[in-house]
């Protein structure tokens, strides 16, 4: 196949326009090197108000949810099958484990990729690949994809290790638009410093590890404490959880506490903070990691895959095991022991590599050889 234009459906479970994410990056990019593109997602009208704004040559096809089972959203309508009995020269679902890969599976097409979400070997969602419906899915994926991609070589080796052979499978890395977040960066001085987090608020993101993280920091710095702000930001996934999170926070920090509910696109967030906390307990791709290092702003997070592949402690970011390690490391940011200049120059120079116009010219070059 040449360089000619393509045309290319995407089948996405759930496409949130207005989140700088993955998928969206993917989308954006094949829509402005003029390739035809389709989207088949579910419907949602919170989000789907954006969808000519952000993708004004792109067709969105949102369907209605009939049900759903544990977390996998089954939609459909019967327009849908003749959506899917077209032909495409490239289908690319996301991801493993979702209806929508299943359905991408069915469509006639020259290539088809899938993105991979095993994890690394002795993860959750690796270990139930190799059993019961997860690895009937699997070895679906064997035979109907051409393509899996994947974040890293952790997740290759998961999948190398599921059969997938190793021709097949393509690293792509979680992305970013450098260009945007790399302007929110500033070296102004500033005689406060604000503290940010953004992430859903649940308890796999580890928010209450922030209240754990704040009291010690404001016991060690007593009548300096004034001169800090904490900043949250972020959808409330768990409303119980949440309440006694944020009211934790607020008896804590009184008015230096402020909650900006949901932000998206996230750019005033990064534009606001200084110092960016990730507490959380698990995660997948990671993005507010490389979103904040790409703001150059001083990241402060859990010391769990995949952040520990990105950060290198002292060097580019700093990582935590407890909450105690996390205040002395933002002391020692506050009190200006730290390089913190350095440390951001690193940061920014290292998610350069993650700037989605480099990653999606691979997935380009993926989708114009053809089928295997």
């Amino acid at each position: 196949m040449g360089k000619s234009n393509l045309r290319i459906l995407y089948l996405i479970d759930h496409l949130e326009t207005n989140y700088p994410r993955d998928q969206n990056y993917i989308i954006r990019f094949m829509m402005e090197k003029g390739h035809e593109v389709e989207v088949i997602t579910t419907k949602n009208p919170q989000f789907e108000l954006y969808d000519n704004i952000f993708f004004p040559q792109v067709k969105i096809l949102r369907y209605p949810i009939l049900c759903q089972v544990k977390k996998v959203k089954i939609y459909f309508r019967p327009d849908i099958l003749s959506a899917l009995c077209q032909t495409y020269d490239v289908v690319h679902s996301f991801t493993f484990f979702t209806f929508s890969s299943v359905l991408a599976a069915l469509v006639t097409s020259g290539v088809k990729v899938i993105r991979a979400e095993v994890g690394e070997p002795k993860e959750l969602d690796f270990i139930k690949a190799r059993h019961g419906i997860y690895s009937i899915l699997v070895k679906m994926y064997k035979g109907s994809y051409d393509y899996i991609t994947v974040y890293n070589q952790l997740e290759a080796k998961s999948l190398e290790l599921l059969g997938f052979p190793g021709e097949r499978i393509v690293m792509l890395p979680p992305m970013v638009d450098f260009k945007i977040f790399s302007s929110l960066y500033s070296t102004h001085e500033n005689s406060s410093v604000n503290i940010g987090v953004i992430s859903r608020i649940s308890s796999e993101k580890g928010i209450h590890r922030v209240v754990s993280i704040m009291k010690e920091v404001l016991k060690s710095m007593s009548d300096a404490s004034h001169r800090l702000k904490l900043i949250l930001a972020g959808r409330i996934d768990d409303e119980r959880y949440a309440r006694k999170v944020l009211a934790d926070l607020r008896n804590l920090l009184q008015s230096r506490f402020i909650y900006l509910g949901e932000v998206a696109p996230p750019y005033r967030f990064y534009k606001s903070v200084d110092i960016v906390i990730v507490p959380s307990l698990t995660e997948t791709g990671a993005i507010v990691v490389l979103e904040a290092m790409a703001s150059g702003k001083c990241v402060v997070a859990s010391n769990i895959y995949p952040i520990n592949l990105y950060i290198s402690h002292g060097l580019n970011g700093f990582l935590f095991n407890t909450p105690s390690e996390a205040a002395k490391i933002i002391l020692g940011i506050f009190g200006g022991y730290l390089d913190v200049k350095s440390i951001s120059r690193e940061a920014q120079k290292y998610t350069e590599k993650h700037d989605y116009m480099v990653v999606c010219q691979t997935l380009e070059s993926i989708y114009h050889r053809g089928s295997r």
